[in-house]
């Protein structure tokens, strides 16, 4: 069985040596078995890692990932159970035909395009159609569904943007900040690149989750105010 230094398991997986020692601190990696001194890493190392990415690719957190090895029973592959329900968030931009468009938008089509339009939700291009923001448009599309207008969810996805890309130049600051203490990567520019996916796994999972938490709060909060 092929055996590799810590430095070569990096290079074969993609993941930084730093980010190794990470997993196996939290025994989401096994250890390294031991040649003298050395630690000596193998394929199982090497398959373990990728399973790690592909599930933090469908928006798994670490210890959630843990628990599906420690409970993993001999001849159950983990993605009969996590593949079908944790699909890979979608590029953000994409291109559909006309037919296509139709399908997404139903039977509200006739009433709600010319809005969707002039929103800039969607953009007529020589294929059929642009999608600036998929998710921004199914969003817009939930929210017209429960009585909100267009034009509203149209102010709704640009307060959403303004925001999120303050607090995604702040998070980005506080990484480079703390390159030299508590952050284990290699720079946010060259981890991005290397684990895009991952990246975007993470955000869709806990920065969704956490705006609904948040909206929930201060909709109650705001009920609470109006009923005093």
């Amino acid at each position: 069985m092929p055996r590799y230094s810590r430095a070569q398991l990096a290079e074969l997986s993609g993941v930084p040596a730093r980010t190794i020692r990470y997993y196996q601190s939290l025994d989401v990696l096994p250890k390294a078995g031991r040649a003298g001194k050395e630690a000596v890493y193998t394929d199982e190392h090497l398959d373990r890692l990728r399973d790690i990415g592909a599930m933090q690719a469908r928006g798994l957190r670490l210890d959630a990932i843990r628990e599906v090895f420690a409970t993993e029973t001999a001849g159950t592959d983990w993605r009969t159970v996590f593949g079908p329900s944790q699909p890979v968030p979608a590029e953000p931009a994409v291109v559909v035909s006309d037919e296509q468009l139709s399908e997404l938008l139903g039977d509200r089509r006739a009433e709600i395009l010319d809005e969707l339009r002039a929103a800039q939700y969607l953009e007529p291009c020589e294929e059929g159609w642009r999608i600036p923001d998929q998710p921004m448009l199914k969003g817009a599309l939930i929210l017209y569904d429960v009585g909100t207008d267009v034009t509203l969810a149209g102010a709704l996805r640009k307060l959403i943007r303004a925001r999120i890309a303050d607090l995604a130049d702040e998070m980005v600051r506080t990484f480079a900040d703390a390159a030299a203490t508590s952050y284990g990567g290699e720079g946010i520019g060259t981890d991005l690149t290397r684990f895009r996916d991952r990246y975007r796994a993470a955000a869709w999972e806990v920065g969704g989750a956490t705006l609904a938490d948040e909206i929930e709060r201060a909709v109650k909060e705001f009920a609470s105010e109006q009923d005093s």
